[in-house]
């Protein structure tokens, strides 16, 4: 059971001319960066992420810069949707037809058929691109930028809980990882009467989603307990240990938690934080303590399994256009397959 194809593009470190071109190659499906501003500062931007099947999970960062996707590239790329989570900075600009603005925690919803031209800030993203094909027709009729609040929380707990399992997967899951975020982003774009939408809210599956982003965004807290958490989604404690019931219970799922966040920091090259500072904004009480339940749970340690994601980086970097070309457009083909399966 092998892991997934990863991608590396970091340009830190690069002079502006190789930065560039390094940028402008991962991104040349998608969009064409330009300059903009007073000061005219070169386009450049560094993603780590993984090949999951048909759909792609990364992690990317960028200065200031504009976004464009013409008619000329989106009749030579295929069409897929772009799921954009906003961690910090943002955009506005037209997007599918419609002005928008993006900011920190919202997910902006990028239909690559239809042109692009958007003034992005600096900004740290996660970016998850599903072919339109999976998705059908009736989750991208009448497709807008942005979903209302509680769609929008849904879907950027899915990408970040995603983002966060990129590192732990490997071939075996595939089918299933893929089949459940298309079902998932089915149900979430489908348009739906609004009667529905306490009904959605209630569901357990979606109250555990909606929990869990809270947890990720809270390890550090003192304060995160099942009293803190009961009141902050505002159910009872009783509905709480419910949920968690097949967790083992909530505190054990904050502890795995804490765990599999330091394991996903581990694997981003663009991670640059301290181990010592790792284990104290994730909730850990002493290194000590971090080093001891990171080994006991992936039989390696911390900076040991930092260095083998270093060195795999350095090794299967891909900066060539046409090797990025090649992997998007097999990335079309299989979607296309399955599609007419």
């Amino acid at each position: 059971m092998s892991s997934l194809p990863r991608l590396y593009y970091v340009t830190t470190g690069l002079d502006a001319a190789n930065a560039f071109e390094t940028w402008s190659a991962v991104i040349s499906p998608l969009f064409e960066p330009r300059a903009c501003g007073p000061s005219r500062k070169t386009p450049t931007g560094s993603a780590s992420g993984v090949i999951v099947g048909q759909i792609i999970i990364a992690k990317v960062i960028f200065n200031a810069q504009d976004f464009i996707r013409e008619a000329q590239r989106i009749s030579a790329t295929p069409g897929h949707i772009l799921l954009h989570l906003y961690l910090s900075g943002g955009f506005n600009g037209t997007v599918s037809g419609h002005k928008t603005a993006i900011g920190p925690g919202k997910v902006a919803i990028i239909d690559l058929a239809y042109p692009i031209e958007t003034r992005a800030f600096a900004s740290t993203t996660l970016s998850l691109i599903v072919p339109r094909k999976l998705l059908g027709d009736g989750a991208l009729e009448n497709l807008k930028p942005r979903l209302d609040p509680f769609r929008n929380d849904l879907l950027a707990a899915h990408i970040q809980g995603l983002h966060e399992r990129g590192a732990q997967l490997r071939e075996d899951d595939i089918a299933a990882t893929v089949a459940d975020t298309v079902a998932f982003l089915k149900r979430l774009l489908a348009p739906a009467p609004d009667d529905s939408l306490v009904e959605q809210r209630n569901a357990d599956a979606n109250v555990l989603a909606l929990m869990e982003a809270v947890i990720r965004d809270n390890l550090a807290l003192p304060e995160l307990s099942p009293e803190w958490l009961a009141l902050e989604l505002e159910i009872s404690r009783a509905s709480l240990y419910r949920l968690f019931a097949s967790h083992g219970g909530i505190m054990r799922y904050v502890q795995e938690r804490r765990l599999l966040a330091v394991q996903a920091a581990l694997s981003d090259p663009l991670e640059t934080r301290r181990l010592s500072r790792l284990a104290a904004d994730l909730g850990f009480k002493s290194e000590a303590h971090f080093s001891r339940s990171f080994r006991a749970r992936f039989g390696i340690t911390a900076s040991r399994y930092r260095k083998t994601q270093i060195d795999a980086s350095a090794t299967i970097q891909l900066t060539s256009p046409d090797v990025v070309r090649q992997w998007w457009m097999n990335v079309a083909e299989r979607s296309e397959q399955a599609a007419a399966s």
